[in-house]
C-alpha cells in the first residue's frame, strides 16, 4: 500500500502546492567523536569529526545498511556535514551527502538551549533538519539522483547515534 503523500501549501493565489512523501529512514550508529575546538564563532563552538560504525535503512523507497567506515561526520556547533555509503538490499552502493542544521534542546522540557561547550554527562538531545543528495547507480535506485529530498533527524547520547527520515519531494 503505497503512503499518501502529505500536501504543504504556502502563499496566495497562484502558489503551486508541494507534496512531499516518507521516502525511508536510516539509523546511523557513531564511534567516539574527536572534538576540537574552533577559532571561529565565539567562545562555545567547536568542531567535531565521527565515523559510522553501521546502522539500518528501512522504508517504502528503499531497504538496506550504513556500510561501516564509509565516511564521516564532520560537525560544526550549529551544523554539519557527512559523507557516507549505504548499501541497499540488493547490493546497490549508494554515496550519499548529508548536510543540515542542529538545534539543541533540553529532553526535559523541549525548551532550546544557547550554544555551550560540550558535556558528554548532560543528556542534551539535538535535532536537525537535513537536504541530503544521493548518488546511487543505474538501476532500481537512480530515481534517487533525480529527487529532492528534504528531512529531519535526532541526535541521541547513550549509545551515540542518530535517526534520520528522509521524505521526497514530489
Amino acid at each position: 500500500m503505497e503512503q499518501e503523500p502529505i500536501i504543504i501549501t504556502a502563499g496566495g493565489d497562484g502558489v503551486e502546492p508541494i507534496a512531499i512523501r516518507w521516502a525511508f529512514s536510516i539509523s546511523l550508529f557513531f564511534r567516539d567523536r574527536i572534538r576540537i575546538a574552533s577559532a571561529y564563532g565565539g567562545e562555545h563552538t567547536h568542531r567535531s569529526y565521527v565515523a559510522p560504525i553501521g546502522g539500518e535503512v528501512w522504508g517504502p523507497r528503499l531497504q538496506g545498511r550504513v556500510v561501516p567506515c564509509s565516511g564521516a561526520d564532520y560537525g560544526h556547533s550549529r551544523g554539519f556535514e557527512a559523507h557516507y555509503m549505504l548499501q541497499a538490499s540488493d547490493g546497490a552502493l549508494i554515496y550519499i551527502r548529508n548536510r543540515g542544521l542542529m538545534r539543541r534542546f533540553d529532553p526535559q522540557t523541549g525548551d532550546a538551549l544557547p550554544p555551550t561547550a560540550p558535556n558528554p554527562q548532560t543528556p542534551i538531545l539535538r535535532t536537525m533538519r537535513l537536504t541530503p543528495i544521493f548518488d546511487a547507480p543505474e538501476g532500481p535506485h537512480e530515481w534517487m539522483n533525480r529527487t529532492v529530498f528534504v528531512g529531519h533527524g535526532h541526535r541521541y547520547p547513550d549509545p551515540d547515534h542518530s535517526v534520520f527520515t528522509y521524505y521526497e519531494v514530489l
